[in-house]
């Protein structure tokens, strides 16, 4: 019985103490989980319409959708990418569908890179993503020299938003 207090004490003082993810400030610790810089790009047209949903005239299906990066002998590299759907968190909605790029840990290692993002017959467009100072999210995107609008509506509290008007 004396075993059991002490593990149990012992796990609940670890837990306690470890500072989590997004709590408190701060950085990953070991009881967090490993995550990687992360992209959620919401792209609408001049009305403000959402061209990810395909219930919308003109919406880009994910065939007429290329991600790309460049290596250093220029050879193109396809990345992976999805298609968000419109979600909530509790009581916070938020309405549109976003392109989800979750594997930019390359961008940890080098910042310059730059990821190119094709939209149906359109001509490629360049992103620059920049990294916080923790490097494990994005702070700031850049399309061609323009950077683009990051969402600071209640639903940045869980994932950080940019929008491109196509």
């Amino acid at each position: 019985m004396k075993k059991f207090l002490i593990i149990s004490l012992l796990l609940f003082i670890i837990n306690v103490g470890c500072k989590k993810e997004n709590v408190g400030g701060g950085g990953l610790c070991a009881c967090s989980p490993a995550r990687g810089p992360e992209l959620n790009l919401v792209i609408k047209n001049n009305a403000g319409d959402d061209l990810l949903n395909d219930k919308t005239t003109g919406a880009y299906i994910k065939t007429q959708i290329a991600v790309y990066r460049k290596d250093g002998n220029s050879k193109i590299i396809p990345m992976d990418f999805a298609i968000r759907p419109a979600f909530s968190y509790g009581d916070q909605k938020f309405g549109f569908n976003s392109l989800y790029l979750g594997n930019l840990n390359f961008l940890q290692k080098t910042p310059a890179e730059v990821v190119y993002l094709k939209l149906g017959e359109k001509e490629a467009q360049e992103l620059h993503i920049q990294l916080n100072q923790g490097k494990y999210a994005v702070e700031k995107l850049l399309i061609g020299q323009k950077e683009a609008v990051k969402d600071s509506g209640a639903v940045a509290n869980y994932a950080d938003i940019f929008y491109l008007t196509d």
